[in-house]
């Protein structure tokens, strides 16, 4: 199973992206919203995988950001009646975390505001998820590394600049990625806005 793609971002369209990886070309299914928080065409990208496989359409390959948001794609389609199309569809809709605390809430009023979900799908996804989403946000508040200001700043300065909190944070922890270590605000800045 493919955990994850890493390569040269040969195509970005609203829901798919093609990474070429070692020459080889990955179709992927990606949320809507992923659009601005991928780099150019022809830059560097990575995405976290989850594969599936139906008889009828073959294999298919489904991207995400971030691990957790991967997670929650494959905690949505454990739902009756919820498939690949339908959890994506969601995805674009609303922020993992958002779904999440509306679940957790039991916020039905919430939920049918995001796309493709009715009275009924709501009322599941609160029956059927809020234990394991809860369960979810325990084990990732306990792995949360220790607050990280230098970064919250250069994602606020970012902002201020007039770029969306998703991209500049994301823009952040690219290059977070890019140089571990100690950095100050204003180097961090610099080279975000590689990224964005």
């Amino acid at each position: 199973m493919i955990a994850h793609l890493e390569g040269s971002l040969e195509y970005k369209g609203q829901d798919r992206i093609v990474i070429d990886v070692g020459g080889v070309g990955y179709d992927v299914r990606v949320p809507t919203h992923l659009y601005d928080l991928l780099p150019g065409e022809g830059e560097r990208c990575k995405v976290f995988i989850h594969t599936y496989f139906r008889e009828e359409d073959g294999t298919s390959l489904y991207g995400f950001t971030t691990w957790q948001d991967r997670e929650f794609f494959k905690l949505l389609m454990t739902v009756s009646g919820i498939g690949p199309k339908v959890a994506l569809g969601i995805m674009s809709s609303i922020t993992a975390s958002d779904l999440a605390e509306a679940i957790v809430a039991e916020d039905a009023k919430a939920l049918t505001q995001v796309n493709g979900v009715g009275k009924k799908m709501a009322q599941r996804l609160i029956l059927e998820l809020k234990d394991k989403v809860a369960e979810m946000a325990i084990e990732s508040h306990a792995k949360k590394p220790p607050a990280d200001t230098v970064s919250e700043d250069a994602a606020s300065a970012l902002v201020a600049l007039g770029y969306s909190r998703q991209a500049a944070t994301a823009a952040v922890t690219k290059a977070r990625e890019a140089a571990p270590g100690p950095s100050r605000v204003e180097e961090l800045i610099k080279t975000s806005l590689r990224y964005l």
